[in-house]
């Protein structure tokens, strides 16, 4: 698996988050847009009639007229998107970040962990998956521990060996290799 080049096939994808980020992302662009406009209206829009009068001491061109409103204009824009741009991707890296935690206590073994994120963080699909990850490995180590309850089982009549007759010893080996056969069987089912 390693060294392959995965190249992206689809750009839109099915049953995701995708549209509702697309959609934040233009609404954050609507939002900016709209907010610039409106400032840049209502500066620009200005009554010019004081200027017409001090035109004969100084006459300003359009560009020193609309340059400060333009500047706040952008500031304005800047500083809002800033804030909006703070608050949406930390509904991302948030996430990331706690599932970057709980992945070293997973790896380290702990399978009680529940994935949960903030109602409005963006990929809430991503829990569920994780979620459904921790439900499958447990569900397989459960199985593990049937097999590890047949095991001492037969160890403690490993213990009485020389008490057991031939055909309980026939017995006993023809149990350890179902169980060995078992425990085989489940380990293939895990890609190694």
């Amino acid at each position: 698996m390693e060294g392959k080049n995965f190249k992206r096939k689809k750009y839109f994808l099915k049953n995701s988050s995708q549209p509702v980020l697309i959609l934040k992302v233009y609404l954050l662009l609507i939002v900016v847009m709209f907010l610039s406009g409106a400032v840049f209206y209502f500066i620009g829009n200005k009554n010019l009639t004081h200027e017409l009068f001090q035109a004969h001491s100084v006459i300003k061109t359009t560009m020193q007229l609309l340059f400060p409103a333009l500047l706040l204009v952008n500031i304005i824009g800047l500083l809002g998107a800033a804030s909006l741009v703070i608050f949406f991707t930390h509904s991302i890296a948030g996430p990331i970040h706690r599932l970057k935690t709980l992945s070293e206590k997973i790896a380290s073994g702990d399978l009680t962990l529940e994935v949960k994120f903030r109602k409005r963080d963006e990929i809430q699909e991503l829990a569920a998956v994780i979620n459904n990850i921790i439900k499958g490995l447990n569900f397989r180590l459960r199985n593990f521990e049937n097999s590890l309850y047949k095991l001492r089982g037969l160890s403690v009549k490993i213990n009485d060996i020389d008490k057991l007759s031939h055909g309980e010893l026939n017995n006993l080996k023809n149990s350890l290799m179902a169980v060995s056969e078992e425990l085989e069987e489940k380990i293939k089912k895990f890609n190694l």
